[in-house]
């Protein structure tokens, strides 16, 4: 996202962000990204899939 202040931990990672990549992110920050500023996971997968799906719209 332009403009996003992504983390060093981010930008170093080397993750091709497909949408398994982003629903273990979002499920598990840290395990993905030891060192991420995003703390919390979202638990339910209707809710990661449901912002996977967001985001995939805001690209086409």
């Amino acid at each position: 996202m332009e403009g996003f202040r992504y983390s060093e931990a981010l930008k170093s990672s080397g993750l091709v962000w497909d949408e398994a990549t982003l629903d273990r992110f979002l499920a598990a920050p840290r395990e993905v990204v030891p060192k991420t500023t995003m703390t919390m996971g979202v638990s339910k997968p209707e809710d990661r899939q449901n912002i996977v799906a967001y985001l995939k719209s805001l690209s086409q």
